[in-house]
């Protein structure tokens, strides 16, 4: 899409835009210039629109040379144009067309617009009605000296259209002193085969666009939290540790263990660790000799209730 000085215009081919190459802005004549593909038998229109100026406007499509009327536009707004005026209620389509080895060439017509469609807007003030232009007789040779292969603008079969309106405008120059209506902004597409565009270097393909790549899934982490009444939860248990009580033991015998972890707890009655063969008294030969106490070989737990790991 060009756009300079509140406006823009494109040239639509199968309803969509076509893409435009090598934009060009001369700022001193107000003119805005691209390349596009013509395609052979394709229709195409003429798009413009006023970005909300609110200045009337009249507008007029140069192809090769020939001038077609464009339409008005009250201050703002979208139009297009996509043929000429036959009857008030036929037209015959814009088309591209390639040149033949038969076609005339008209020799008399002007050649710095061939190739190109031009579209011309003019700021007016609308003064009043006035009956409708006569119907334009179209070119029924080439305008311009072209070659076969070349591209030109052609118009297709006559198709019907809404009725035209009987009358339009007479309008003056919007500008003070201007004696006739000006040319406020012009927009320029220079049309060749895709072709002549590629190998002079205007156009390039676009790299195709590599697939998307699917998101990798991020982790999801599993809190469970516990309900704010549960009490603390106790700490992991340790294993018991174990001590060897040396002695004087007799052969085909293993040395005796109690468990050295203090755990809370009221006084019980002891438990052995290890059964033995025989009641245990100071006589008893399987005794530890080395301890004092009557009751070496028992797990002693703590009378208190203070005792830790």
């Amino acid at each position: 899409m060009l756009t300079h000085r509140g406006f823009s215009a494109w040239i639509v081919v199968d309803g969509k835009p076509l893409p435009e190459y090598l934009i060009a802005i001369n700022g001193r004549k107000n003119i805005v210039s691209c390349w596009i593909p013509s395609e052979e038998g394709k229709n195409f229109a003429v798009h413009w629109k006023d970005h909300g100026g609110k200045v009337d406007t009249c507008s007029f499509i140069t192809l090769d040379g020939f001038v077609v009327p464009g339409r008005f536009l009250f201050g703002e707004g979208t139009t297009f144009r996509e043929g000429v005026r036959t009857s008030p209620s036929t037209e015959r389509p814009f088309v591209f067309q390639k040149v033949d080895e038969t076609s005339e060439a008209l020799s008399e017509s002007s050649t710095k617009d061939v190739g190109m469609i031009t579209l011309r807007i003019k700021r007016v003030s609308r003064v009043e009605a006035r009956p409708a232009n006569p119907m334009q007789e179209l070119p029924t040779t080439l305008l311009g000296k072209r070659k076969a292969g070349d591209f030109r603008i052609s118009f297709g079969n006559e198709k019907v259209t809404p009725e035209r309106h009987g009358e339009t405008w007479s309008v003056v120059a919007h500008d003070k002193g201007s004696k006739k209506p000006e040319t406020y902004v012009s927009f320029v597409f220079r049309y060749r085969s895709r072709e002549f565009l590629e190998t002079q270097g205007i156009a390039t393909d676009p790299e195709p666009e590599p697939a998307p790549t699917p998101p990798k899934r991020a982790p999801v982490r599993r809190i469970v939290s516990a309900p704010l009444s549960a009490p603390p939860l106790a700490p992991p248990r340790k294993k018991a540790k174990l001590a060897v009580i040396p002695g004087h033991l007799g052969p085909g015998h293993f040395p005796r263990v109690y468990d050295t972890r203090r755990a809370v707890s009221c006084r019980g009655e002891p438990q052995k660790l290890y059964p033995l063969p025989g009641p245990l008294t100071p006589d008893s030969p399987w005794a530890d000799s080395a301890d004092s106490s009557p009751v070496v070989g028992y797990g002693q737990l703590s009378s208190g209730t203070d005792g830790t790991d």
